[in-house]
């Protein structure tokens, strides 16, 4: 809710998450290890991966039974949201990276997906780390990926759900893109800061708040943002970040709030705030990586979502896009929300409600639009001989 004061950050908070990753392995599978077959819904084999200093990755392996040296598959690293998240993306009880991973695999694409760092079975401190030190373990995964002996280095993509999908885009620029294709998955196209405001402001409609409560509650939130993003003090912001929460919690409740509400929330908020992720996150502006788009791109967003609203966060990657040197291909996708759920508001309360992982059609359509931009690449890479002109006719 957006009463945790900076409002729900691009995904739900890890705190409301059921993470249970599996143990890892220490050992990579060799090509001949026993890889388990397509069907049997994103399982895989237990892998470890070397990311940046003190970092070592925990995931799952994924590879077709069809795999091998002589026939090498594409393949997809999955890039979790904003806040710990575990390999499968798992919230209230939901795993949509592990099931993509099984849809994926069903039309031969080979996949792995790691515990962030510092979550699970995954080391390295989270705490300290920024939306570029996790774009740095992708690039390991993507690395690590490109040495297999199953898996085609020119044909290795990322799948990035909602911070990333920030990072998807990061990794794409030209004139050096750290992959082959990328499918985003409603991702951020405007500032940072903006992203929270516009998401706190769209939830305010959402829930009936006051026009007036929720316009002054967005300028509390607005003041508290470029008190961060100018480096205040603890001293400045902490009266600042009090006037925020008075202000968020009085429009939710409707009444005003007890001190001893105001006073925990207010500590909350504070630890947000100091972090080096928001720090990091609130000044950053997709826009001039949407501008250097490199690589095919398929970018989806849920026409329900409040948290990466279409409606703010589409128009830069049609306008950034049009300038790029590879333009995305970008679809809405109807009735569905941040997760990609069949939804009824939108809302990040309904989240735990709503039975369907994901919408059946969204697996469906990016499994078969990477398998596409596979084919696509191949062909890049082996083009088709020129043809031989026909001898003309001698004469008689």
């Amino acid at each position: 809710m957006i009463a945790r004061l900076l409002a729900a950050s691009l995904s739900i908070s890890a705190a409301a998450q059921e993470v249970a990753p599996p143990s890892a392995s220490e050992a990579a599978p060799s090509i001949g290890a026993k890889i388990i077959p397509a069907a049997s819904a994103g399982d895989g084999v237990e892998v470890t991966i070397p990311g940046p200093v003190g970092v070592m990755l925990a995931g799952t392996f994924v590879v077709p039974t069809i795999a091998s040296e002589s026939k090498p598959l594409p393949a997809v690293v999955f890039i979790t949201g904003s806040g710990l998240q575990d390999r499968d993306e798992t919230i209230f009880g939901h795993k949509p990276f592990r099931l993509l991973a099984a849809a994926l695999a069903e039309r031969g694409i080979a996949s792995v997906r790691c515990d962030d760092r510092g979550c699970g079975s995954s080391t390295g401190n989270p705490s300290a780390a920024t939306t570029f030190d996790f774009l740095e373990d992708a690039k390991a995964q993507i690395a690590w990926l490109r040495s297999r002996g199953e898996i085609d280095p020119a044909r290795v993509g990322v799948i990035g759900h909602s911070e990333g999908g920030l990072i998807g885009v990061l990794m794409a620029q030209a004139p050096d893109p750290a992959m082959n294709f990328a499918v985003l998955l409603a991702p951020p196209g405007i500032i940072g800061a903006e992203v929270l405001l516009r998401q706190s402001g769209d939830i305010y409609a959402q829930m009936g708040v006051a026009p007036g409560d929720a316009a002054y509650a967005l300028e509390c939130h607005r003041e508290m943002l470029d008190a961060v993003m100018s480096n205040a003090d603890a001293a400045t912001l902490t009266p600042v970040m009090r006037k925020l929460v008075e202000a968020q919690l009085t429009a939710l409740m409707k009444t005003k709030p007890s001190d001893a509400l105001i006073d925990s929330s207010v500590k909350q908020g504070m630890a947000q705030v100091s972090s080096p992720w928001i720090k990091s996150f609130l000044p950053l502006d997709p826009l001039p990586a949407i501008q250097r788009i490199g690589v095919p791109m398929l970018v989806l967003f849920g026409e329900r979502d409040l948290q990466v609203s279409p409606k703010h966060n589409l128009p830069p990657f049609e306008s950034g896009g049009q300038m790029s040197p590879v333009k995305p291909e970008i679809m809405v996708i109807a009735g569905v929300n941040h997760l990609f759920q069949p939804a009824r508001t939108g809302m990040p309360d309904e989240y735990a409600t709503i039975k369907v992982t994901m919408d059946p059609s969204v697996p469906k359509l990016i499994a078969e639009w990477i398998v596409k931009t596979a084919k696509l690449l191949t062909q890049a890479k082996n083009p088709a001989p020129p043809a031989v002109p026909a001898s003309p006719a001698s004469s008689p």
